[in-house]
């Protein structure tokens, strides 16, 4: 392998895991942009759509437009907030949590498809190498 094609490498490795995941979070009716909202929700409670938008790096535009999918097929609520009426605030509704608990069922399943010929000591490896990476981009990033 070349020092230079990490990045096809990653980027075949992304790609597949995106369409199988998409392709399995469309099985239960979700696109593939909703979960992360859902994953920030569920830490952020009430959050306001500006504070969604910004913490899942999209678009306020882009944010409003799947919210409000969510709203219709009840993953979320929103209520005005308690000291100022004009502010929205997002929760979780009961189906929210439970579709949730289905994300987080699908990324165990296509991790084990990634991990299927690889030891403990491997995957442990693979996440310390891929850290290690990370932390060195983060390093250029703040020079």
């Amino acid at each position: 392998m070349k020092n230079d094609e990490l990045h096809i490498y990653l980027g075949r490795l992304f790609r597949s895991h995106w369409r199988e995941t998409t392709n399995r979070f469309a099985k239960i009716g979700l696109s593939s942009a909703q979960p992360k909202l859902l994953y920030y929700l569920s830490t952020h409670a009430g959050a306001m759509q500006r504070e969604i938008a910004e913490s899942c790096n999209i678009e306020p535009a882009t944010a409003t437009s799947i919210l409000s999918g969510m709203e219709q097929t009840e993953l979320i609520y929103r209520e005005a907030d308690a000291k100022d009426r004009r502010v929205m605030r997002t929760f979780l509704t009961d189906k929210g949590q439970q579709t949730l608990q289905e994300i987080e069922r699908i990324f165990v399943e296509v991790e084990n498809i990634c991990y299927q010929d690889f030891n403990e000591a491997e995957i442990e490896q693979l996440y310390l190498f891929l850290d290690r990476m990370y932390h060195n981009m983060q390093k250029s990033e703040n020079e």
